[in-house]
């Protein structure tokens, strides 16, 4: 969250040394449960959890996500001074969607990458663009497959930038 800003008055490399020692503090809780990094994009993490039962990768990913919370909330206690505490928003969202490699192939060569694409991938990154404040947000499959191992509540429907109708969305509560 305010990364715009940040962007405009940190300096470059000051800029990229703070989202590379947060990123790089997420890691390990990320593996630990199982994710990947699939993709960064500036201030943006795509995570994919795709190991075992359903309902596992999508309490894998609650419970990262609250690692991430935790980790950032500890680093910012730490942080040096030149930044204001650093906050990061969470969406998540489960179900199928297309992983493996893309190729694009143009007159200039082509490239490869390895990403996971469609609905759910997308329902994420609004989830996570329309939280505020830390929060960790959470799509109605995600919920209904987490709600009996975390406490979340309903923030009711929302609309999405982008998205044609409201989503019910569920927030994972401090616990």
């Amino acid at each position: 969250e305010g990364y715009s800003r940040l962007s405009e008055e940190l300096a470059r490399p000051t800029l990229n040394a703070l989202v590379e020692r947060y990123f790089s503090l997420f890691l390990a809780s990320i593996r630990a449960e199982g994710g990947d990094i699939n993709e960064t994009a500036g201030d943006g993490l795509m995570i994919i959890f795709q190991a075992g039962e359903p309902a596992a990768h999508a309490a894998s990913a609650v419970r990262a996500a609250l690692a991430i919370r935790e980790q950032t909330s500890m680093a910012n206690r730490d942080a040096e001074a030149g930044h204001p505490p650093i906050v990061v928003n969470i969406g998540i969202s489960s179900g199928e969607c297309d992983v493996g490699a893309t190729r694009f192939q143009g007159p200039a060569g082509e490239r490869w990458t390895f990403t996971a694409s469609g609905p759910v991938t997308n329902l994420a990154a609004r989830l996570g663009d329309h939280a505020r404040g830390g929060q960790v947000l959470l799509a109605p499959e995600t919920a209904l497959r987490v709600r009996e191992r975390f406490p979340i509540a309903c923030l009711g429907p929302v609309r999405l930038k982008n998205l044609p109708h409201s989503t019910e969305v569920w927030e994972v509560k401090a616990g």
